[in-house]
């Protein structure tokens, strides 16, 4: 495979997923020297990897997939090839508003495609494009708040919806809410809103303390059993686990301790691990949970080729955004957590070393910064079809845990 393909959330008003911006980038021929693929060749290689090969449930099961589109990609209509009521065609910047695009594109809308504009600012010569587009993307980092206010005045005699992107931080998360942004796109989400005062409250207080349960390397399958059985949902919901077709048993499985003894200690403690994450941040956008668990996936499927533990690895990744789902610092979670391998902690803290290593690919390959994820990558025996298939079978993981 010649691409490295990610993904980037688009949430809407109530935090909700609407979609995904697909991440891709060519392989480079080094670090350094980029290959003489261009955009259109690009796009339409990701198209066919990512629809055809991988398969569309694999890049989203639910949600809209936004996907670039040069100029030569919307005259050729390759549109056509894709599901119109699961893609967004997403218009790059530079893409001018010719009597020929024009006329591509309202065939486009006439057979029920969304478009949007991507990095758009209002000029009178694109009017034709405003006119077509079901969306608008506006790019928070390139514009002053005052020019995002005078632009969105242009907006108002269409039948616009807005898209705020390169959203970094929840101050102009609330600054896009307040004038009237229907999408959101950035890392803002991701980042806690501490507040010094603000104590964790008894009922997470519960959850963490069986956390620590869980991940206290003395605890014992009957010690799981124990805790699993006194709490009703997570009994419901591991035994709704085993009996889903992710795991292809058989016949069912009614008590616990079968369900424990059919997972395994690890295993179980993984899922719990999980499950238990995902009850803290019920009150966060389902995507940071989401976020959460394909980062403790990626992390397993990739300890290897950098040395690592891959049941150490996991617990990283799923505690990776534990400061946002609390909006509590990491230095004062992780003190709740004893059992926590130190070295795991060090990478949470943000101290340089192994774990760290890992944990940094994820984050610049999530955020479509492959070049800094290869050049993290550039000393394991890491390839691209493995980095893909890795990512792509951590979302599927995810959508497993979400759809039951």
């Amino acid at each position: 495979m010649d691409f490295l393909i990610g993904r980037q959330a688009i949430l809407d008003r109530n935090g909700n997923t609407f979609g995904y911006e697909l991440l891709y980038r060519e392989e480079f021929s080094s670090l350094t020297s980029r290959s003489n693929i261009d955009g259109n060749t690009a796009t339409s290689r990701v198209i066919i990897n990512a629809f055809i090969n991988m398969g569309l449930d694999k890049i989203a099961k639910q949600g809209r997939i936004f996907i670039n589109f040069t100029k030569d990609l919307i005259l050729d209509r390759i549109y056509e090839a894709l599901p119109k009521e699961k893609i967004v065609i997403e218009v790059l910047e530079d893409v001018i508003a010719e009597e020929n695009i024009i006329e591509s594109l309202k065939d486009a809308k006439k057979l029920g495609y969304t478009i949007a504009l991507d990095d758009f600012v209002f000029l009178e010569h694109q009017k034709q494009l405003v006119e077509l587009a079901d969306i608008i993307k506006i790019d928070f980092l390139e514009l002053s708040k005052k020019e995002i206010e005078e632009q969105l005045k242009l907006y108002r005699p269409y039948n616009l919806k807005l898209l705020a992107e390169k959203v970094e931080t929840r101050e102009d998360f609330e600054f896009a809410l307040n004038l009237g942004f229907h999408y959101f796109q950035g890392f803002f989400f991701q980042k806690p809103t501490i507040e010094a005062k603000r104590d964790i409250s008894p009922y997470q207080a519960t959850l963490i303390k069986a956390l620590r349960t869980i991940n206290d390397p003395n605890s014992t399958m009957d010690d799981l059993v124990e805790l699993i059985s006194g709490d009703m949902y997570m009994h419901t919901k591991l035994l709704s686990l085993v009996n889903s077709p992710f795991f292809g048993l058989k016949t069912k499985v009614n008590s616990i301790k079968k369900a424990v003894s059919i997972l395994g200690e690890k295993k179980t403690k993984e899922w719990l691990n999980l499950l238990y994450v995902s009850k803290l941040a019920e009150s966060k956008p389902q995507e940071l949970i989401v976020l959460s668990t394909v980062r403790g996936k990626f992390a397993s499927l990739l300890a290897e080729h950098f040395n690592l533990n891959k049941d150490k690895a996991y617990i990283m990744g799923m505690f990776s955004l534990i400061d946002s789902i609390l909006d509590k610092p990491m230095e004062n979670i992780l003190k709740e957590f004893d059992y926590i391998d130190s070295q795991i902690k060090g990478a949470l803290l943000g101290k340089n070393n192994t774990y760290k290593k890992l944990l940094d690919f994820i984050r610049a390959y999530e955020n479509g910064d492959f070049e800094t994820a290869q050049g993290i990558a550039e000393k394991t025996n890491l390839i691209n079809e493995n980095i893909n298939q890795y990512y792509f079978e951590a979302i599927e993981f995810s959508d497993s845990i979400y759809l039951i």
